[in-house]
């Protein structure tokens, strides 16, 4: 029935809270059903006294126009202060009493498929179609093509009808593929529709067809959860041939990431990327991958171009630092003029009886999470319309007393006996905090393969430190000469020479301008045996083709095994070719970096070159998020120091000690030889 305007209000008793009542039976019942909730909860909630101000460390004021019920969105700054779980979140009123309240955290629903009633797919000319009967009464906003075709990439156009004779175009010319390097796209998007009849046209004037097995279709899903803008800032960009690596650091940890979006100003390109955090285990920073997708802009026939520069993400993290890789296998770098975010927003909803100014809590490393009654009432308290209103500014609290668990990594752990170790360096810093070290050739040479044996020590105490295995190498360029051997026409060979051995090398690369050739390539080095004699021992081959039709590429030869000397050699075969012109040797090799925390004054040192040593184990995965969320000083190392002679072993095994080695057995031969000979029994004396 229909009520009159002046009955279609509710007064909430003494709560002062009055509900308009939507029209129509349904909404009156759920309004209804609402605001008793409502009158229940303001009645009956018991509100205690909180517990000690000191055991909290931030606060801010929430400001509300009117009691009632109350929805505000939990600030960046108070989720990044808060716990992984928000358990140490509460709400004080005025009188230092306890509010209870509701943490809603909206997530994106799973994509929704179907397969279709019927797939019926033709050639019509110089098109590949599918008829697609749906069978779905529910608006579709998506279709995916099945096809086992690889290598291709072709316009789309996508049609509905009702009853499969009018056809209208809902998609035209959005690009499908599957590329060389893996890059895939087979899903089209369109405006949300009912369509009984689909029908998806490839154009293949030119390319040769491409079969259609199948394909799913997307219904629309329910309401699309609400997300919001997340400022960043790129902190690090690291450029290989191949990759660009980005560090974003956030302007808030502990969030649920809700996509991320590139912006370039290139007109073409398509790229694999993707976005990954740190963890802590075992000492070492490791790398747990949170998406992956493709990102392009791509123009296809003469249309104007079409671009999927945004993918979703929908996954939570803690820290305020994440990677983000761009792979640009042999394409050169975007022109990124900046990386976006967004995330998901913490919803609270609370029920204040009085007004006055509310107090947000946050930053209690022990309490337990609280238990109200509002969050099996979540769902009823949706039909009731809320008061607006808005967390202040976040401040610490004066009475607050815990200490800085990040400060107790700069006072050291236990002393360090550097009797063992052969090298060390001094770490320059620029200032107090948490340090970015990166090791240089001489460490990478003197020091263990395992980097077991780094120690960072200040006053004779060791620094806990974590490490991580720079996941892209690092490259320097290197000199080369033409080493050909008159004995081998048809073959073409450079020297290196290193600047250390030894070095942990990966990968080497070389350009040139010829466009025919096809080429095996080896990388060896010489090694001497125990008696002085050199071996060849191959690092690694690789093939190089290039046809006119190719896009030129480097040569990318990746070794098998680290060379234990600072000369190597590249051989080439020509075959009855002419020989190639090479340029741009560079070669790349693997490393590592230290994170540690410095204080104000301290001359921290790295101790390396200790082959006996054992990895440290230090207790800095209690504190991973903090590591991660504090920004990073870029630290840097200076001149070696070598604490003590090569150990004898060691000298003995080099290609340069041979012959001291032959020396030093030949004089404990005879060592033993004058031993055994005095030691033997002297001949008697013939008797007189």
């Amino acid at each position: 029935m229909n009520l009159p305007t002046a009955a279609r209000r509710h007064s909430l008793g003494n709560a002062g809270v009055v509900l308009p009542l939507p029209a129509g039976a349904g909404a009156v019942r759920n309004h209804l059903r609402g605001a008793i909730v409502t009158a229940f909860l303001l009645a009956a909630f018991s509100i205690h006294a909180a517990d000690l101000p000191a055991a909290w460390r931030n606060s801010q004021p929430v400001t509300l126009a009117q009691p009632g019920l109350v929805r505000f969105s939990v600030p960046l700054a108070t989720l990044d202060a808060a716990r992984p779980g928000l358990e140490d979140l509460r709400i004080h009123d005025a009188e230092g009493r306890e509010v209870p309240f509701d943490l809603d955290r909206p997530v994106q629903r799973a994509v929704l498929t179907a397969a279709p009633r019927r797939f019926t797919p033709l050639l019509e000319g110089s098109n590949t179609v599918a008829v697609i009967e749906t069978g779905l009464t529910q608006p579709i906003v998506g279709v995916t093509l099945h096809t086992p075709a690889r290598d291709f990439l072709k316009p789309l156009r996508v049609e509905g009808s009702s009853d499969g004779k009018l056809w209208a175009t809902i998609a035209d010319g959005q690009p499908v593929f599957v590329l060389a390097n893996g890059a895939t796209q087979l899903r089209v998007n369109f405006p949300a529709g009912v369509w009984p009849h689909l029908r998806v046209t490839l154009d293949d004037r030119r390319a040769a067809p491409v079969p259609l097995t199948g394909v799913t279709l997307h219904p629309e899903a329910a309401e699309a959860a609400p997300a919001e803008p997340l400022g960043l800032e790129i902190s690090e960009r690291t450029e290989t041939d191949q990759a660009t690596r980005l560090t974003l650091r956030l302007y808030g940890g502990n969030v649920t990431l809700a996509g991320l979006s590139l912006v370039s100003t290139d007109a073409l390109f398509s790229r694999r990327v993707t976005l990954a955090q740190r963890s802590i285990s075992d000492g070492e920073m490791r790398e747990t991958m949170l998406a992956t997708a493709l990102l392009y802009r791509l123009a296809l026939e003469g249309r104007p171009a079409v671009s999927n520069v945004t993918f979703a993400v929908d996954v939570p993290v803690q820290s305020r630092e994440l990677l983000l890789t761009i792979h640009n296998d042999d394409n050169p770098p975007l022109n990124l003029t900046a990386v976006e975010m967004k995330r998901r927003p913490v919803l609270a909803t609370l029920l204040n009886d009085r007004p006055g100014p509310l107090q947000l809590l946050s930053g209690n490393a022990s309490c337990p999470a609280p238990k109200y009654d509002l969050a099996d009432l979540r769902r009823d308290l949706r039909f009731v319309p809320g008061v607006k209103a808005q967390a202040g500014a976040l401040t610490v609290n004066p009475k607050f007393a815990a200490p800085d668990p990040l400060a107790m990594l700069a006072a050291g752990t236990t002393p360090l006996d550097v009797n063992p170790w052969r090298f060390r360096k001094p770490v320059r810093l620029v200032g107090p905090g948490i340090q970015q070290l990166e090791l240089d050739l001489e460490v990478l040479a003197h020091g263990a393969p395992s980097f077991a044996d780094l120690r960072v020590v200040t006053a004779g105490q060791q620094l806990p430190f974590v490490l991580e295995r720079a996941p892209s190498p690092r490259s320097f360029p290197i000199t080369t000469t033409k080493a050909d051997d008159p004995k081998q026409p048809k073959t073409s060979v450079w020297k290196f020479t290193l600047p250390q051995k030894p070095l942990p090398l990966t990968r080497l690369t070389c350009e040139t301008s010829v466009p025919l050739f096809r080429r095996e390539a080896t990388l060896f080095e010489e090694r001497a045996d125990a008696r002085g004699e050199k071996h060849r021992v191959a690092l690694g081959r690789a093939s190089w083709v290039r046809s006119p039709e190719q896009k030129a590429s480097k040569l990318n030869l990746n070794l098998d095994h680290y060379p234990t000397t600072d000369r190597l050699w590249l051989e080439v075969e020509n075959g009855d070719n002419p020989p190639l012109e090479l340029t741009a040797f560079t070669v790349w090799h693997a490393t590592a970096r230290v994170f540690f925390r410095a204080a104000e004054g301290s001359t921290p040192e790295l101790y390396y070159g200790n082959t006996q040593a054992a990895a440290p184990r230090y207790d800095l995965d209690l504190v991973a998020r903090q590591i991660f969320s504090a920004p990073k000083i870029q630290a840097t190392l200076g001149a070696e120091e070598a604490l003590k002679g090569t150990p004898l072993g060691e000298t003995l095994a080099g290609s340069k000690g041979n012959a001291l080695f032959w020396g030093v057995l030949v004089l404990v031969v005879v060592g033993l030889l004058f031993v055994l000979t005095r030691m033997l029994p002297k001949p008697s004396e013939p008797a007189k």
